[in-house]
C-alpha cells in the first residue's frame, strides 16, 4: 500500500498543471487539516516549498508519508505520520539508515525521473522501534513551483527534485519474532526444575510409594504445588509476551484515577483475606486526576505490586517481634523531582513495613527472572512481575522505581503524565 500511496502522489505530479489545479480546488473546500512539519530549518531560508496540492493529495492518504526536498529539509509530514510516529519522526529523518538512503539517491543524481530506495530503522530511544522506509525521488520541472507558498523569485533551476518516504511500522512483527524465541529459551529454562520435580513424583508414587497412603498424599500436595507453580510462570510469560508486543503503542484510552483504585480495591480484596497483614488503599484527594492508561495494565501493575510486598514481607513471621505486614497504596500530583520528567504528572506509590531488600538487588529487580538469592527458596515466584511492571510503565511513556532499605521496608513508585479529561471536569 506504501508504494501505492507513492505512485498515486507521483501521478499528481506528473500530470499537467491543469489537472492538479482542478484536483486542489476539489480538495480545498473539504478544508482537509494539514499539520505543518519543519524540522532544524528556517521557513525563510527555503529555495522551493512543496506545492499544496501535493500536500493536499498526502494528507488523504491512509499511509504515513514524509516530504522532503533535494536539500534533506523535511517540509511534510502526513496525518498519518504523525498519529502514528508522534514525537519519533525527528529522531527518523536523523538515523543513519535514513541518511544513507538519501545519500544514494543524491548519488543518482537528477538525470533520471524517478528513484526509489528502502532503509531499515532501527530506534532504541524512548523504547524499541523498527520501522522500513520507502524513498522515491521524483524530478519536477520547476513550472510546478511557480504558484507555492514560499516561492523564492531568485531560484533560476529549471527543476527541482522532492523525495517522498512511506513509513511502515514493523516494531510488532518484529518483537513478535523476538518474543518467540526469548519465549522459548524463558520457558525451557525455567519450567525444567518443578518438570524435573513431578516426574520424580510420579516415579516414586509409581514404585516406592505405591502402598503408602500417607506419603501419596504428601507428594500429591508437592505435586499440585509444583504444577500451580508451572501454570502461574506460563501466565506470566504469556501477559509479558502481550506486553511486549504492544509497548511501543501508546495507550489512548483516559482513566480516572479514583475508578483505578475502586478497581483495585475490589480484586485485591481476597489476596488479603484471613491473612496476617493489612491493605490499605487511601483515597485519591483530586478526583479529577487522569493519566492517558489501560485501566487493566495499570490493575495488573499494582497488583503485582501488592502482591510482591506481600510475599516478601510475610518472611519473617516466624519472629514474634516482627510487627505485622502493613501495605499502603496511595497516589498524589507530581512533585519537582530528578526522578521525574519536568511536566505534569502523578506518583502511585506501594509501600510496606517489610523486611526490604539490600541495596545492591534494586538495580537488577526489574530483570526477567531475577529473584533476591536468600528469598528464591523461600518463595516460589515466576521472576517477572517487576518485569512486567517495568515494561507496561514504559508503554505508559512513565518512570518506575523502588526504593528500600533492609529492616525498615520498600517503597515502589510509579510517574506517569498527568492528562485533562474534559468529561471529568464536566461531570465534578
Amino acid at each position: 500500500m506504501m508504494h501505492e500511496a507513492l505512485v498515486a502522489v507521483a501521478g499528481v505530479l506528473v500530470g499537467s498543471g491543469l489537472t492538479a489545479s482542478l484536483l486542489a480546488a476539489r480538495l480545498r473546500p473539504e478544508k482537509v487539516v494539514i499539520p505543518s512539519y519543519h524540522q532544524e530549518d528556517n521557513q525563510s531560508s527555503f529555495r522551493t516549498s512543496v506545492p499544496l496540492v501535493v500536500e493536499q493529495v498526502v494528507a488523504c492518504l491512509p499511509a504515513a508519508i514524509l516530504v522532503l526536498d533535494d536539500e534533506r529539509r523535511l517540509h511534510y509530514a502526513s496525518p498519518e505520520a504523525h498519529r502514528v510516529f508522534e514525537d519519533n519522526l525527528g529522531s527518523i529523518k536523523r538515523h543513519p539508515a535514513f541518511q544513507t538512503a538519501l545519500d544514494r539517491l543524491v548519488e543518482k543524481g537528477l538525470k533520471t525521473p524517478t528513484w526509489t530506495e528502502t532503509a531499515r530503522i532501527v530506534l532504541d530511544v524512548p523504547h524499541h522501534r523498527v520501522i522500513r522506509a520507502c524513498f522515491e525521488q521524483h524530478v519536477l520541472p520547476a513550472t510546478l513551483f511557480s504558484d507555492s507558498r514560499s516561492w523564492s523569485a531568485s531560484s533560476e533551476r529549471p527543476q527541482h527534485a522532492l523525495v517522498f518516504v512511506a513509513l511502515h511500522d514493523e516494531t510488532e512483527a518484529d518483537n513478535t519474532e523476538r518474543q518467540h524465541t526469548d519465549f522459548v529459551a524463558y520457558a525451557s529454562h525455567e519450567l525444567r526444575t518443578p518438570l524435573a520435580a513431578l516426574m520424580g513424583f510420579v516415579e516414586t508414587l509409581q514404585g516406592p510409594a505405591a502402598d503408602d497412603p500417607e506419603a501419596q498424599q504428601e507428594f500429591l500436595g508437592i505435586m499440585a504445588a509444583q504444577g500451580k507453580r508451572m501454570q502461574h510462570l506460563l501466565d506470566d510469560l504469556l501477559y509479558l509476551s502481550r506486553v511486549q508486543r504492544i509497548e511501543h503503542q501508546r495507550p489512548r484510552g483516559t482513566v480516572v484515577l479514583t475508578e483505578l483504585f475502586d478497581r483495585l480495591k475490589a480484586e485485591s480484596a481476597a489476596l488479603f483475606r484471613l491473612k496476617k497483614a493489612k491493605l490499605t488503599i487511601q483515597p485519591v484527594a483530586d478526583p479529577t486526576l487522569c493519566v492517558a492508561a489501560d485501566t487493566g495494565q495499570l490493575v495488573q501493575v499494582l497488583i503485582n505490586l501488592v502482591e510482591n510486598a506481600f510475599k516478601y514481607g510475610t518472611l519473617a513471621d516466624n519472629v514474634g517481634e516482627t510487627p505485622p505486614l502493613q501495605v499502603t497504596v496511595s497516589c498524589k500530583v507530581a512533585q519537582p523531582d530528578t526522578h521525574w520528567p519536568a511536566v505534569p504528572g502523578v506518583v502511585l506509590s506501594v509501600v510496606d513495613n517489610g523486611p526490604g531488600i539490600a541495596a545492591r538487588h534494586l538495580p537488577r529487580l526489574t530483570e526477567h527472572f531475577y529473584r533476591v538469592p536468600k528469598t528464591a527458596a523461600s518463595v516460589q515466584g515466576s521472576g517477572l512481575g517487576l518485569a512486567i511492571v517495568q515494561h507496561v510503565v514504559t508503554r505508559h511513556g512513565g518512570r518506575f522505581i523502588v526504593e528500600s532499605t533492609v529492616g525498615e521496608g520498600t517503597t515502589c513508585k510509579i510517574w506517569l503524565p498527568r492528562v485533562v479529561a474534559a468529561s471529568v471536569i464536566k461531570s465534578s
